[in-house]
């Protein structure tokens, strides 16, 4: 399998906005000897009505990311799981870690405040105590957080106290760095798939604005709420941009979206209930039992026998428009599909060894779900372990700084600039990049490992012919998919065609189908030089992409790019059908084309090449995948992406043709 077409993903990174936006707040106070308060987006937490001390919930948020694995109940460390066991926490000597109004005194101060900026003048040291990773120091607007804290009581309420309802917060949802704690390699994995990706999609984006313009705002959160649950259960609304979202939001489909689906809702397009609370409060819901061990305590945790079900993942991976365009049908294929019949859920391919070949339970590999800290690994279960990559053809366009990890000092300082940054900024900034670009390599390497078990390329061509013979050549693609149709998922921007091409025995193209036009698009209907005439059609293009098609003001239909029609109505509102548009799978005046290939079913054509010149011609066939068209991001304004999309040869067939005289 080889990609063809791609510039290294760095290549774009000179170009980027940096996602952080920088705001410098002239204040009176010292962390590390600096005299600027940072504010950083994405927040950690909304600027909302709420009962809390104002610097609580981020206070409470970093100390569950960083300091939630050791200190915690039942182990060597003092224990920060709750405010109270927080603000009563002692050192070895028995003396207050916290002293409310007086963070200078505050032993829990002192471990975490360092020389952020490295100043020279700054009575800070150059290294904190805690966190012991490099990686997970504080900036200068954690520190100055915490400072203002303690110094303004370190309490949990304002004051007076209040009965009112509060809103959901942030921290009511854990994030998967709180996660990251006890079950490292889990999330590894989850962090460069695309369930992380799925938010900071800057396709995604744009797509879903472009939508929501196209509609004047009807759809609202219809597209967002399956790429940002959380952020849509925290009343993000659809147009937000990424910026002003909260950090917990931008992790996409996130741990708690899985694993706190207290029932089953058998609904589709992404209608979730997640349950809010604290780590330690609201039960983790998973494929195994409870865990007991001796003296130590775990979050409350139940088995889910419907985590495991192919219905789990439908609940997002179905969708329909609210005008009954079935624009995504993944989980319905799998409904009518032979691995259905044979008992294969979703998870046996995409959460196996081996990603795209169904692997039951019994055959997975054992191991152990969690690394507690403080607690020797013999004393946790063994168990059949599941890979939590979640493969698919889709893969990150953002520079390797900004996904899949990002460092929290690079929310505040415009790391482009190497003359802002400090030896700790530079340093872990290079570590980053070297970590992230080792971890985008295997999200890569699942990624074609899923391409190559999706299909088989078969062709047959004479090995001789006669001048002004006009030969045949018989190519067929056979899908090994036994889930779902091939392409899948949200299948009008799916590509996958055949190329076929013959060479003369000078090297000229004599024949030619499955090419790309100026911009990179096939030559069909989509594409901008055929439709000026500047290239003439491709008659003979075998392609398995699926096509929107509108119904237009003259009663006849056209292919359009994007799933809205403005021939009837160009001011377009979404609403609920008037009709019964299930009863025919679309509305009346838009649908999709199907093209895709049906599970193990196999599509084929026959091409007539008429060859002229004497000597051997060679005969190249390619079956290609591409996750996006150029023409796409042309219609969305993201035309700058364009030079990031692959273009991977599933398979390929060289043969050479004997033409005598």
């Amino acid at each position: 399998m080889t990609q063809r077409g791609a510039l290294p993903r760095m290549a774009w990174a000179a170009t980027i906005i940096a996602a952080a936006v920088v705001v410098f707040v002239a204040t009176n106070w010292r962390a590390g000897s600096h005299t600027a308060r940072v504010i950083a987006a994405p927040h950690v937490v909304a600027a909302v009505e709420h009962p809390f001390d104002p610097d609580w919930p981020e206070v409470w948020t970093l100390v569950s990311q960083k300091c939630g694995s050791c200190h915690r109940a039942k182990n060597d460390c003092s224990d920060f799981t709750s405010y109270e066991l927080l603000i009563t926490a002692v050192d070895e000597r028995g003396d207050r870690l916290i002293l409310p109004g007086n963070a200078e005194s505050s032993s829990f101060f002192e471990q975490v405040n360092w020389n952020v900026h490295a100043r020279r003048d700054s009575i800070a040291p150059d290294q904190p105590t805690m966190p012991p990773e490099q990686s997970e120091w504080l900036t200068a607007g954690q520190i100055f957080t915490i400072r203002r804290w303690i110094d303004h009581g370190a309490l949990e309420y304002k004051l007076p106290d209040q009965c009112s309802p509060r809103p959901l917060m942030e921290i009511d949802f854990p994030s998967a760095k709180v996660c990251k704690g006890c079950h490292p390699r889990q999330y590894e994995q989850w962090s460069s798939s695309m369930h992380a990706y799925a938010q900071h999609s800057p396709v995604f984006e744009a797509f879903n604005l472009t939508l929501i313009e196209r509609t004047s705002g009807t759809i609202d959160t219809f597209c967002s709420r399956c790429h940002t649950p959380v952020g849509t259960t925290l009343g993000e609304n659809g147009s937000l941009r990424n910026v002003h979202r909260s950090r917990i939001s931008m992790e996409g489909v996130t741990c708690i979206v899985c694993h706190r689906r207290e029932d089953a809702r058998y609904k589709s397009n992404g209608r979730l209930r997640i349950t809010p609370g604290d780590l330690n409060e609201e039960c983790i819901y998973g494929p195994f039992e409870s865990s007991h061990v001796e003296g130590v305590d775990f979050h409350p945790s139940e088995s889910s026998p419907y985590i495991k079900t192919s219905q789990f993942c439908g609940e997002c991976h179905d969708v329909t428009s609210p005008a009954g365009v079935r624009l995504e049908e993944a989980f319905s294929e799998w409904l009518n599909s032979p691995a259905a019949r044979q008992g294969a859920t979703c998870q046996h391919c995409h959460m196996g060894p081996v990603q795209g070949i169904a692997i039951p339970d019994n055959h997975r590999p054992w191991g152990r779900s969690a690394e507690v800290p403080g607690v020797p690994a013999e004393h946790l279960p063994l168990r059949r372990i599941t890979d939590h990559s979640f493969a698919g053809p889709d893969y990150s366009l953002l520079p390797d700084t900004e996904f899949p990890h990002k460092l929290d000092w690079m929310y505040e300082v415009d790391y482009r600039n190497p003359a802002l940054l400090t030896p700790h900024q530079q340093s872990t900034l290079t570590a980053l990049r070297h970590k992230n670009r080792e971890a985008l390599a295997r999200a890569d390497a699942k990624r074609f490992e899923v391409l190559s078990n999706a299909a088989r390329l078969y062709v047959s061509q004479p090995n001789r012919a006669k001048c002004g013979e006009r030969i045949k050549i018989a190519v067929d693609v056979k899908s090994i998919f036994s889930g779902h149709n091939l392409p899948t998922g949200f299948t009008a921007e799916r590509q996958v065609w055949v190329s076929v091409e013959v060479f003369d025995p000078q090297g000229r193209r004599v024949f030619a189908t499955g090419d790309l036009d100026d911009n990179g698009d096939l030559r069909d209907s989509h594409s901008h030089d055929v439709l000026t005439g500047a290239t003439p059609a491709d008659r003979h293009l075998m392609n398995f992409q699926n096509k929107f098609i509108s119904l237009t003001t003259r009663g006849t239909e056209r292919s359009v790019v994007l799933p809205v029609n403005r021939d009837l109505a160009p001011l377009s509102l979404f609403r609920p059908a008037a009709g019964i548009p299930i009863s025919f799978g679309r509305p009346f005046s838009f649908r999709i084309a199907k093209g895709s290939i049906p599970p193990l079913a196999s599509r084929g054509k026959t091409y007539h090449v008429t060859l002229h010149a004497a000597g051997p011609h060679r005969l190249l066939v390619r079956l290609h995948f591409r996750n996006l068209p150029p023409n796409l991001l042309d219609h969305i304004g993201a035309p700058h992406l364009k030079q990031l999309l692959e273009d991977v040869v599933i398979a390929e067939h060289q043969a050479m043709i004997q033409v005598d005289r």
